[in-house]
């Protein structure tokens, strides 16, 4: 009897063993259906035909105009009548040399063409007389020969002598520096009393209110560009509108980049010359595609990426997360322009977290 007992006790604590697991089975299936759905963050998707991609291209302010200024004749300097960071117009005076000795070369000179011009007026009227009484026979042909040499002389003295004078006012005048055009003095190299050679530059001049901005861009996007073009610039003081001007057309072999001007269009932020400058263009990336969050890819094997896409519940409450496979046309530091087989609309989780699983229950959150 012993030996019948213990195989019935044994078969017994099975029984309850198999009823044990299938009631915690039952339980644990009907948890699972009544477990409220996870929240997440979520998207729609919406699809585009093209994608604009901004780039910026590094720049130099400069002045259209900046000139080396000096005497186009050495002497030494008399005055210099600006300083660094003065604003000057088109033609004030800058410099001077010492003209004493000019001026009395002049006072000498004006001088002799006076006594040169009383000596023909003088000539001219003997001659004027000599050709009457000639005329009536009172004198010989030589004799008014003589007189009309000695006018001819007189008239050649008095020319040259003019024209020493008109010399040296010329000179004088090339003894002042005097400003091109308006602008602002950005060097002084010589003050009162140096020397200064001919054309050893004494000031340097930067013209105002005509900036423009040098940048080197690809042959392509140079040649994209249309004169009177209108870009926005980012300087350090704030942002600026710049119309583009011409272009060199010809290929920098160092950068392998065209030279583009454009011309500042007054008003937004203050520009000076010498100021680095971005110049902001934008590309058409022509896909079709859709953008998302770079918290939104999953990375899957052998380099692809997913995205979870919430699909509604064939049974209960929420949505199940399914993958969808997408291609990523472009990425920046927050967000990629990808492409897949999903439809416009169509929902999607913006951040998934380490929690976060394929065949998930869940139901959107913050869209």
């Amino acid at each position: 009897m012993i030996k019948f007992r213990l195989p019935l006790i044994v078969l017994a604590f099975v029984a309850l063993a198999i009823s044990i697991a299938t009631f915690a089975q039952a339980d644990n299936g009907d948890a699972a259906l009544s477990a409220t759905p996870t929240p997440v963050p979520t998207q729609r998707i919406k699809i585009q035909d093209s994608l604009t991609l901004p780039s910026s291209w590094p720049g130099t302010v400069t002045a259209r105009r900046q000139s080396l200024l000096g005497f186009e004749r050495g002497g030494l300097v008399a005055n210099v009548y600006v300083d660094v960071g003065d604003t000057v117009s088109k033609g004030d005076k800058l410099a001077s040399l010492n003209t004493t000795t000019l001026r009395a070369d002049l006072a000498a000179s004006k001088a002799t063409s006076a006594q040169a011009k009383a000596a023909r007026n003088i000539a001219d009227a003997t001659a004027s007389r000599q050709q009457v009484l000639a005329k009536n026979g009172h004198i010989s042909s030589q004799r008014l020969e003589e007189i009309l040499a000695n006018l001819a002389g007189s008239e050649a003295a008095f020319n040259a002598a003019t024209a020493q004078a008109k010399a040296i006012e010329a000179r004088l005048s090339l003894s002042h520096i005097l400003a091109p055009y308006d602008g602002t003095i950005t060097q002084r190299r010589l003050d009162e009393g140096a020397i200064a050679g001919p054309g050893t530059p004494v000031l340097e001049l930067v013209e105002s209110g005509q900036l423009e901005i040098k940048v080197g861009l690809p042959v392509a996007k140079a040649l994209a560009l249309q004169e009177g073009e209108q870009v926005t610039v980012s300087l350090s003081t704030g942002q600026v509108q710049a119309k583009m001007r011409r272009t060199t057309n010809v290929i920098n072999p160092a950068t392998q980049t065209v030279e583009v001007v454009f011309d500042l269009v007054d008003g937004g932020a203050i520009a000076v010359s010498g100021q680095t400058a971005r110049v902001r263009l934008s590309d058409q990336l022509q896909q079709r595609g859709f953008l998302v969050p770079l918290s939104a890819l999953r990375e899957g094997r052998r380099g692809l990426w997913s995205l979870y896409e919430l699909v509604k519940a064939k049974s209960g409450a929420g949505y199940i997360l399914s993958p969808v496979p997408v291609e990523i046309l472009h990425a920046d530091e927050s967000f990629a322009y990808v492409r897949g087989p999903i439809i416009d609309g169509a929902m999607i989780v913006r951040s998934a977290s380490q929690t976060t699983a394929l065949g998930m229950r869940v139901v959107p959150g913050d869209e």
